[in-house]
């Protein structure tokens, strides 16, 4: 199989458009497309197509260094159209911000900075401690917002003495690209097909990312959760235990 059909496949198999492939990576959807056809010409340079290459595949859970080797030996230097060795940095940019955007948004923290001092005293405002992982049976204090993708604590449900943390993985309908971390140790990384189940138990913690949370219903404790996302969407969890 050639790189262009596993970068596709795994893709389609995570049930990810090349549109939430494009606002996932920062990369352009028609760059995106040359890199699943290999039709390298239609990227800027030899540099662009390996640094797209490399952050795609390991947006896909990939061996992104065994690609990009690949991509070496198969297109020598003059295979790809010639740029200077300058690494692009894939950031997300908003093109239509006005040139002086950022002389706005220093004025802006400067006046949000006096106004605390006028109503709290003077200093500049400092964070308190991070506020430590919620303990079994205690739930998370605070907004949040349900579209973050940073890992949420979930609540264990009480019981006598100390319990382990049991995770159990249904994957439904479509596969699913799924990382576990056991007490801190990657357990498994990989996508899993429709119809297979994962189990897992930690004495500490166990944490997961789902590429496709919308078809994988979980389990904790023996609890159905159900599933913690939506079709194609990138959900990460932390269960903590502490005794």
């Amino acid at each position: 199989m050639s790189s262009g059909q596993l970068l596709k496949e795994t893709r389609e198999a995570l049930g990810l458009t090349l549109k939430a492939a494009e606002e996932e990576t920062k990369i352009r959807k028609r760059y995106i497309d040359a890199l699943e056809q290999e039709d390298y010409a239609v990227l800027p340079g030899r540099v662009y197509a390996k640094a797209f290459l490399r952050t795609y595949a390991k947006y896909l859970g990939l061996k992104s260094e065994a690609l990009v080797q690949e991509f070496d030996q198969r297109y020598p230097m003059n295979g790809v159209a010639a740029e200077p060795e300058r690494a692009p940095v894939i950031t997300p940019v908003n093109r239509t911000r006005p040139r002086y955007f950022g002389v706005l948004v220093a004025v802006s923290v400067v006046m949000a900075l006096f106004a605390f001092n006028a109503l709290y005293g003077s200093g500049v405002p400092h964070m308190d401690r991070v506020q430590d992982p919620p303990v079994v049976g205690e739930t998370p204090v605070g907004n949040q917002d349900s579209d973050t993708q940073a890992p949420v604590n979930e609540p264990l449900t009480p019981s006598e003495g100390r319990q382990d943390v049991q995770i159990l993985l249904v994957v439904k309908e479509r596969p699913s690209w799924v990382r576990v971390l056991v007490d801190g140790n990657v357990s498994f990384e990989g996508t899993v097909p429709a119809g297979r189940s994962l189990d897992f138990t930690g004495k500490e913690s166990v944490t997961f990312r789902l590429g496709n949370a919308g078809d994988v219903e979980v389990h904790l404790n023996g609890e159905n959760l159900g599933a913690l996302g939506r079709r194609g969407e990138i959900v990460e969890r932390e269960f903590v235990v502490r005794g």
